[in-house]
């Protein structure tokens, strides 16, 4: 079962912009349309869907370098009214730091925080992003909390053991 977008929404034109567009089933997994995008297009999608009334709902990312070898952007655009939302997704090198896109805040100045936490979290940059820093962890972080390798007990320097204490009662 294919589901259209509400008949009272004008979809964006999209044509030449995404790799891919599907029609999805918004009764399970809560998107109308799915479109994959590479990053060189993120602006101009972002444009189109802000021409067609629609508004950035997040940006978030993906530490997809396990199964896709890539980072992964994932953008979502709704409108007001009956819901008609789309699913964007955008893979990047998988090389932290190195992973990046350019920034959307010029059209969606919501942007701004999305991509400072996006910046934060998995160590995607966002170029031309007018204040690109972080937004949840200290300045001088020097991980990215939410990338898989993050934290890896297999990683960890092993312990000594803690010296032994005489119990008092």
């Amino acid at each position: 079962m294919t589901h259209e977008a509400p008949k009272d929404t004008v979809a964006p034109a999209l044509d030449g912009l995404t790799t891919s567009s599907e029609p999805s089933d918004p009764a399970k997994d809560g998107f109308h349309v799915r479109h994959v995008a590479t990053a060189d297009r993120v602006v101009e999608l972002a444009r189109r869907f802000d021409e067609a009334g629609y508004f950035l709902e997040m940006i978030t990312a993906e530490d997809r370098r396990g199964d896709l070898e890539a980072m992964r952007l994932v953008y979502t655009y709704n409108r007001y009214g009956e819901a008609d939302r789309h699913l964007v997704l955008v893979d990047l090198s998988s090389e932290i730091p190195g992973a990046s896109a350019p920034s959307c805040v010029p059209v969606f100045p919501a942007a701004d925080w999305f991509e400072r936490e996006v910046f934060d979290m998995y160590g995607i940059t966002f170029d031309g992003h007018p204040d690109l820093k972080r937004i949840l962890l200290p300045d001088d972080a020097d991980f990215h909390a939410l990338l898989k390798d993050f934290g890896r007990i297999e990683d960890a320097p092993p312990e000594e053991d803690p010296p032994e204490r005489e119990l008092t009662v």
